[in-house]
């Protein structure tokens, strides 16, 4: 008997499990395109794609919507979307999907590794072993968390995550969101300053922001001359927080800046030829934050399941959607 062809296509633009192309596009033909290819993207794209799901560094772009006359979805995998453009979408009325809250614990419980890895400078005493330069426990400290400042910049899930985690430390909690209203603190223990303030006296600065027009290149040159001397400054968010490597590397050679984690890079995979790659108060995890098995289970069960129900003509989960006005119309 042979076999009817699928009519509609999902393009993947990186991997997605086996099982969840079973579970959920089992009746459309997936295509599976290596995202760093721009042009076997755009080659992929007919009238019989109705979804694309984009991970990593794919520009989903006006061009790229716009191949795809019979395109119903676009869904990105995490909690960044800043590689679509939402607003091309949103004119053809395309739900722009997204997994926010899959991953927060996730990533925050990382987030609070590489907080006590800096605070208890892990690294360099690993290090320091290894050179025999075992005197020198007896001439340095490490920071103490209780009694420390800690300022979260964004308490979105992922903040108010880190923030339950580190509850038990003693820690004094600055936070700085725009998006938050007064009430929003009323049953927490942290205190709302401009984001100047916080810089000004936390020993600790964790970035969660989401990547924006207003927040690409937060850390500059002018804020980071308002950080405590001497900071660990820790991001587990997008990378173009930061404006630059030169910045950091200035900022931790002349003591402004005392340690920097980083779990994404302003550029993903790095240019390894920038001195910041090479210095020893830095610490990176590789845009690993997320890479936990529950973590991604629910990631990507989230990603399919609101997929399918838009595919179905139904609503998804109006809080994993960027654009909802699309699917209020």
């Amino acid at each position: 008997m042979k076999r009817r062809k699928k009519q509609h296509k999902i393009v993947l633009v990186g991997p997605l499990p086996d099982w969840v192309i079973e579970e959920f596009f089992s009746d459309v033909q997936v295509i599976l395109i290596d995202e760093s290819s721009r042009s076997d993207l755009l080659s992929s794209l007919d009238q019989e794609v109705i979804g694309i799901v984009a991970r990593g560094s794919a520009l989903i772009d006006s061009e790229v919507i716009q191949a795809a006359p019979h395109l119903q979805v676009i869904a990105r995998t995490g909690a960044g979307y800043n590689t679509v453009d939402v607003e091309a979408a949103s004119l053809r009325k395309i739900p722009v999907l997204y997994t926010p809250g899959a991953m927060s614990r996730a990533v925050a419980e990382h987030t609070v590794g590489l907080i006590l890895a800096a605070a208890k400078d892990l690294l360099g005493w690993h290090q320091r072993v290894l050179k025999g330069a075992w005197q020198e426990r007896y001439h340095r400290l490490n920071l103490d968390l209780e009694g420390a400042t800690l300022g979260i910049v964004g308490l979105g899930s992922i903040g108010r995550q880190v923030w339950h985690l580190l509850q038990n430390f003693d820690l004094t909690v600055l936070v700085t969101d725009p998006y938050l209203e007064p009430s929003d603190f009323a049953q927490e223990r942290l205190r709302s300053v401009p984001l100047t303030e916080l810089l000004e006296h936390s020993d600790i600065v964790t970035l969660h922001a989401p990547l924006t027009d207003e927040t690409r290149g937060l850390i500059n040159a002018a804020n980071i001359e308002n950080f405590k001397p001497g900071a660990i400054l820790i991001n587990t968010a997008r990378g173009e927080l930061v404006e630059s490597y030169d910045l950091l590397y200035s900022a931790l050679e002349s003591g402004r800046l005392g340690f920097v984690a980083l779990d994404t890079l302003i550029s993903e995979p790095p240019d390894l030829a920038h001195p910041i790659f090479h210095h020893p108060k830095v610490l990176f995890s590789g845009h690993v934050a997320s890479r936990t098995s529950r973590a991604q289970e629910r990631m990507f069960r989230t990603l399919g399941e609101d997929m399918k129900a838009v595919l179905q003509g139904k609503k998804p989960r109006r809080e994993n959607v960027v654009n909802p006005q699309v699917i209020d119309a």
